[in-house]
């Protein structure tokens, strides 16, 4: 037997009050995450399936040392591109790193970098079209 005392609410009233509840709560998750900022000029990275961590970095222009553990299960590499480019340029690759680096093992290097923003990526396989990339942020970044 139904309350007498209970209101319900016809589904086609309530669904665009919950339609816009969900759009309010997806807008607040969205974005970048915050940049961590480096201040002694080594970026402590850290490579696994399919992320780098931290995902974005502030850094000094200059000479920067880059070390980053794998603690995945897949081997990964990493490279640093230029994001400032032209439609159809070609891709930038900067600095020297050391091979790919097996569960447990370190990819390091160093590069030097003007202000801009650059892209941190794994080259191998499709890890990078997997989410395998990060924001490095040169300077003020532009």
């Amino acid at each position: 037997m139904a309350d007498r005392g209970a209101t319900s609410i016809p589904l086609r009233r309530l669904l665009p009050a919950l339609a816009v509840t969900a759009a309010l709560g997806l807008g607040a998750c969205g974005g970048e995450p915050a940049a961590v900022v480096d201040r002694d000029g080594t970026l402590r990275l850290t490579l696994s399936e399919y992320r780098i961590d931290p995902q974005v970095i502030r850094v000094r222009p200059g000479r920067i040392h880059i070390v980053a553990r794998n603690e995945g299960r897949l081997p990964h590499n990493l490279r640093v591109r230029s994001l400032d480019r032209e439609r159809g340029e070609e891709v930038e690759e900067f600095g020297q790193f050391s091979p790919t680096a097996f569960p447990g093992g370190l990819v390091t290097g160093d590069v030097v970098l003007q202000s801009g923003k650059y892209e941190l990526v794994c080259t191998l396989g499709n890890h990078d079209d997997l989410g395998q990339t990060g924001t490095l942020i040169v300077g003020d970044g532009s």
